[in-house]
């Protein structure tokens, strides 16, 4: 039986990203691996392409106290 799937490594080389941001990405996705050596279904590819970043929260400013009490 022949299973057709990618490794974390392919689809990392497909969307030109690292194996780390891959990886982080297929499990931010809730993407299972369809075999035990972590192949990975063809549809993985498509749903972790839009998968947004955690990335840092934006810093709000705060207003500056001008005034003298």
């Amino acid at each position: 039986m022949i299973i057709e799937g990618l490794t974390v490594q392919e689809i990392a080389d497909k969307l030109g990203i690292s194996y780390k941001t891959a990886h982080q990405r297929l499990t931010r996705a809730g993407v299972q691996p369809i075999t035990t050596g972590a192949i990975y279904p063809p549809e993985a590819l498509e749903a972790i392409r839009n998968v947004p970043g955690k990335g840092r929260p934006r810093k709000t400013k705060e207003p500056q106290n001008t005034s003298d009490v």
